[in-house]
Formats: C-alpha cells, structure tokens, sequence
C-alpha cells in the first residue's frame, strides 16, 4: 500500500516539474529577445526630417551713420509735433511749433472748450431726435387745419372758421415752442467756438512754427552725434574713437517737451542711405571672404536688409574697421544710433537635420551620412551638404552617380518626413529600431 502512495507522488512531482520546465522554457524564449532588444535600442531616439533654414552669421555691435542737419528751436517753450517720428517731409513743410509758456494755460482750456463742444453737440442731437416726431405731428395737424379754414371759408361758415384758427394759432404757438427750445443747443454751441477761436488766435499769436529746410526724414531723436558722425568722419575714424562714443539717451530727449531756444529740436535724415559701421577682428574677415553684398538683421528693429561693404579699413592691432552702406529701413532707424546687428555671410534653406544625426562628415567635398530608419533597421545613406553651421545641417540626396552601392544598387532617398536617428553613436548598419 505504501508502495503505491509513494509511486503516485514520485509521478505527480515528475508531471509538475515536466509543466515548470515547458513553463521556464517558453518564458525564456518570449524574454531573452525583449531584453536583448531593451539593452540594445533603449537609447536609441528618432526623429523626421523637416524643413527648415540655417544661416552662418557674426554677432557685433555697430554704429549708424547718416547725413543729417539739426533744427534749433526758435524760443523758449513747448513742442507740439505737426509731423510723425520717422515721417518723410518736404523743404517747406512744419514739422512742429513752439508754444511759449503763456500758450500753456491757453491750451488747457482749449482742451476744455473742445470737451464741452462735443457734449453740446451730443445733447443736440438727442434732442433734435426726440422733438423731431413731435414737430412732424404738428405740421400734419398744421395742414389739416389749413384745409378746413378753407373749406370753412367756400362754405361761409364764420364760427368753424374762427374756432379752427384758434387750434392753428395754439399748433404754431406749439411748435415756436420747441423751436425756440431746440435753438437754445445751437445758440450754447455757437458761443463755446467763438470762445474756442478766440483762444485759437490767442495761441497763435504766441507760437512759432520750425520749418523743415530740406526734404528727407523728421525725426525729434536727439544723441548728440549728428555734428560729426556723417559720411564724410568714416575714413577719418580709429579704433578708440569709435569706442568713446557714446550717444545720449534719446527715448529719454523725445519724451521731453521742453524746448530751449537755440538748442536742438528735431532733426532731418537727408539722402537715400546711410551707413552701418562697425569693428571687425581678422578671423571674422576672413569667414566673411571676399563678400561684399552682404545681409544684415537689425536686432533693434528685427529686420534683415541688405547693403554693400563701401569701405574696409587697413588692419588696426588685428581689427577692421568696416562700414556697410544700405538704402534699407531709413525711417525705422531713424531714432537709432548703436546698435546690435547679425551680418550674415551664408544662408540656405531645405531638409534640416542636427549636425549630430550625421556622419562621415566631408566639409571640404560637402558630403555626410545619415541613418535612416526603413522597416524597423538602421540603414545609412549618403547625403549632400547644402549647409552646414555648428548645430544644424541642410541636407540633399546625392547625384545619382554618386548615389549607388558598389553593386550598383541605388541607395534610398532621403525626403521630407523621413525617420532618421538623432544620434548615430554605437549604432551599427541594420540595427533594429523600433
């Protein structure tokens, strides 16, 4: 008996382990290939290939240098501006007036009178709406009586007359009424702009006008440098001096209204051009080359115009001093002085990738690799350079000459949207991505 009982435990342990080891088995076959592929493809990133643009560019500060002749006020007082900041004007044109300081207390109450003359204006024309339908109605009844006056009359009827006029007489009566209450708005209206024209004349007497002697650009932004930083200083200027100079500050001089006699007021931007000077060390000259129509982005303003190296100085202790003449944004640097420009030496625009996604990088015959992903498994295709920059790269297919395997087989093309891998570093040929 114990025989059995002990043959039946010994078969159930070997059928339980039998089942534990099919178990063990079959787990090892859906783990091992999960791991290996977790280890090997964690770090692994992808990305599609976009469009995109890239620029080769040298950051530098830099000085504006135009034409332009100062206007000096005629007296002491305020400055009302006729003309907008950065407006272009004619020789002839006013440009501003200069209140004295008796116009001040004119000018408030003229902004009163204004005040109040629009407000009576209102009112009138409420009440001219409101009395309008009253003054219909009574016209109607006006004409209805007239009538029967005359129907009266043909009939002879003395008492329908006389009582009739009685009801015409109290109509008209009626309507002088609202007349005279609708005259009084105008009469109110009236006097308040004969006593704003009186107070115009009074102004006028004590103001002068600053009139423009030249045509170009108005502006009321004064630095100080307008006396010597024209075209003709350029070729005279030196390291150190353009160091020194240090305009004043303009926001500060435009929002002051005060004007002082024979001090500066305003200014007229003359010519079609100014120039852009700035100091420029060898290395950057030589990555510029032999360039001379170059892009130039404005920080201040964040506009890119265009100009032309007019004038490149003898090498000074290693530096350059470099003027870039444009005919660009003319009013909308006319209140700057020093600025912050990008000159940008190269730009092209296309399929974008990371300079990192790359390799094989040639920068001298414009070629590089990239790893595509195609069915799940890395594959690396040769790319033509457009561009390249420190992080980025515009890429293009190869000719097609250049193009294929050494069987002859053409590689993939690269396109818009394509995956590729961020990183190519420890990825091999045919790796599996996911």
């Amino acid at each position: 008996m114990e025989e059995k009982i002990q043959f039946k435990t010994k078969k159930k342990f070997k059928v339980r382990l039998k089942l534990g080891g099919i178990m063990v088995f079959l787990f090892l076959i859906l783990y091992i290939p999960s791991f290996i592929y977790w280890i090997y493809n964690k770090n692994i990133c992808t990305d599609v290939v976009r469009n995109g643009e890239i620029e080769q560019s040298i950051n530098i500060d830099a000085l504006i240098v135009r034409d332009e002749y100062v206007i000096d006020s005629p007296s002491d007082g305020i400055i009302v501006k006729d003309a907008q900041e950065g407006e272009k004007v004619r020789a002839g044109d006013t440009v501003a007036t200069i209140l004295n300081k008796a116009s001040e207390g004119f000018i408030d109450e003229l902004k009163v009178l204004d005040l109040r003359i629009i407000e009576a204006q209102r009112e009138k024309a409420k009440n001219d709406n409101f009395f309008s339908g009253d003054i219909k109605n009574i016209d109607a009844k006006i004409e209805e009586n007239l009538m029967s006056i005359i129907i009266d009359s043909n009939k002879n009827t003395v008492s329908g007359v006389k009582k009739t006029k009685n009801i015409l007489d109290d109509l008209i009566q009626k309507k002088a009424t609202i007349a005279g209450e609708l005259s009084i708005p105008d009469a109110h209206i009236t006097s308040l702009k004969a006593q704003k024209q009186i107070l115009q004349e009074s102004i006028n007497q004590n103001k002068k006008d600053i009139v423009a002697d030249m045509s170009g650009i108005i502006s009321f932004s004064i630095d100080g440098c307008e006396g010597f930083l024209n075209k003709e200083a350029i070729n005279a200027m030196t390291l150190e001096n353009i160091k020194l100079i240090e305009p004043q500050d303009t926001n500060k001089n435009m929002e002051d209204l005060n004007a002082v006699f024979n001090k500066p007021v305003a200014k007229i931007v003359s010519g079609i051009d100014y120039y852009i000077v700035f100091i420029m060390d060898k290395k950057c000259m030589e990555e510029l080359g032999e360039n001379i129509y170059l892009d130039i982005r404005i920080n201040d303003i964040n506009k890119v115009i265009d100009g032309n190296i007019e004038y490149r100085s003898e090498e000074m202790d290693g530096k350059f001093i470099v003027a870039i003449r444009t005919d660009k944004a003319l009013s909308d640097t006319a209140t700057l002085r020093k600025i912050n420009v990008d000159i940008i030496n190269s730009y092209c625009e296309g399929l974008k990738v990371p300079v990192k996604s790359l390799t094989d990088i040639d920068t001298l015959n414009m070629t590089a690799k990239i790893g595509l992903v195609r069915a799940g498994r890395v594959e690396f295709v040769p790319i033509k350079l457009v561009g390249i920059n420190k992080e980025f790269a515009i890429i293009d297919n190869m000719d097609k000459k250049n193009a294929s395997r050494d069987g002859g087989v053409a590689y993939p093309s690269i396109s818009l949207y394509s995956s590729y891998i961020v990183n190519p570093k420890n990825i091999e040929e045919g790796q599996m991505v996911n």
